[in-house]
């Protein structure tokens, strides 16, 4: 069984309450752009190798986050019961 906040991060979840902002979708947009440019001046074997390298960042990146999140919600979960224990 996965665990409740794994379901909380990966939007399993009604509390999932968290959305793209408009810088977001601004980043996102420019984030294109510049690849969509790079990418038009890739051989296709380096085509290959960057969309391998990008899975592989993504993954890292992924669970980087998840662990970050993990970490997040222990330490708040922690705080409530310091301040509910006084």
């Amino acid at each position: 069984m996965k665990s409740a906040i794994k379901k909380i991060y990966y939007g399993e979840s009604c509390y999932q309450l968290f959305g793209q902002t408009e810088k977001w979708e601004k980043l996102r947009e420019k984030s294109k752009e510049i690849f969509e440019k790079f990418e038009e001046s890739l051989t296709e074997e380096q085509k290959r190798l960057y969309e391998e390298l990008f899975e592989y960042e993504c993954g890292q990146s992924s669970e980087e986050l998840l662990q970050s999140y993990k970490e997040g919600f222990k330490l708040g979960l922690a705080l409530a019961v310091e301040v509910f224990s006084v």
